[in-house]
């Protein structure tokens, strides 16, 4: 201990930056915990408050030196030690999983070859899955503490980062999965963050239309106290409409675009219905860009139909795209617009 202590300092005083240093701190925990596990309860070579200071120290030093190759080794250790004793409550466990998993991402996001990444992105999957079990020990256990709180916030960043590793991995169905278990304590900003990065990957088009299909889905049905129901149904649910008729769109998925598109008319519908079916106001908080936009881009697919000389499909998007563009805050405008288009292709 007291060697360990003075190499400690010695680092402390190198601003944390000396490799030799860390190295040598790194062999003594090693030796510590090799005789730890050696000998039987009743036999201990280290009391259970120094395992309990070994913990710590292991954490403090791994947090200091953060962006040193050697911070992992470090987080490993302190994990270790809890494992031997069960010293400190799980809280530990998941301080040293966020520590390595934050750690990890600086290095999985930088300019890297693929393998590099994918080594990085694995083990960023397997320490997530790691804290989110962790975390469900702590929801049945926690769940009045206010340290709860604390771990709810740090697992959801955890869940994003599982989120974008799972991407990279092309593991799909693991993407699908960190949706559906955020549903409880989703919020506006994770749900985005999650929104985002399926948009933003290189992923095939079914697949992000697979994900984003889940990702709504699970907004609508959450019980998360942290969702302002009220908001998202006027403000954030038309963005996420919009992108996935757009990704089917795009996807060649045609009849989930029309049943997506219905959808959306049927709710503005309603809530323009609810705001006393007055047709010069859009529903009420709803984007007035989104209704003209999806009025727009729908009534552009009607075009491709009639190009392709499929009537009966082209009349049918036309007229669900003027319904829309009927209750646009714009007197009638685009509504006229689009009739006059509409006759110019008949």
């Amino acid at each position: 201990m007291p060697a360990l202590q003075l190499l400690s300092t010695e680092l402390e005083n190198s601003k944390w930056e000396n490799e030799a240093l860390l190295n040598k701190i790194q062999t003594l925990m090693n030796q510590g915990l090799v005789l730890a596990s050696r000998r039987a309860p009743d036999n201990r070579v280290f009391s259970v408050e120094e395992l309990a200071w070994f913990a710590k120290a292991s954490y403090s030093i791994a947090s200091s030196a953060f962006r040193s190759t050697k911070m992992e080794p470090f987080a490993d250790t302190c994990q270790q030690t809890d494992r031997t004793e069960h010293i400190v409550p799980s809280e530990h466990y998941l301080l040293c999983d966020s520590l390595k998993i934050a750690r990890i991402a600086i290095e999985a996001r930088k300019d890297i070859s693929v393998d590099e990444k994918h080594k990085h992105y694995s083990a960023i999957h397997r320490i997530g899955t790691h804290f989110r079990e962790l975390f469900k020990g702590q929801t049945v256990e926690h769940n009045t503490n206010a340290q709860y709180e604390k771990w709810l916030s740090q697992h959801r960043i955890i869940l994003a980062l599982d989120l974008e590793a799972s991407i990279f991995l092309k593991n799909w169905t693991g993407v699908c999965t960190i949706i559906e278990e955020a549903s409880p304590f989703l919020d506006e900003r994770l749900s985005s963050v999650f929104l985002d990065g399926i948009l933003r990957s290189e992923g095939h088009l079914k697949a992000k239309v697979q994900a984003v299909k889940t990702l709504l889905r699970t907004l609508h049905a959450s019980p998360s106290p942290y969702l302002n129901k009220s908001t998202f149904m006027n403000q954030t649910l038309p963005r996420y409409i919009r992108c996935l008729f757009q990704l089917s769109l795009d996807a060649a998925e045609y009849q989930l675009a029309e049943s997506i598109f219905d959808q959306s008319l049927i709710l503005v519908q309603e809530r323009h219905a609810e705001a006393g079916n007055n047709a010069s106001m859009s529903l009420p908080g709803y984007p007035e860009d989104e209704i003209r936009w999806l009025s727009t881009v729908a009534f552009n697919r009607a075009v491709d139909y009639y190009l392709a000389a499929a009537d009966a499909d082209c009349r049918r998007w036309a007229g669900k795209a003027i319904n829309l563009a009927d209750i646009a805050r714009d007197d009638g405008a685009l509504g006229r617009l689009l009739r006059g288009k509409l006759e110019m292709l008949a």
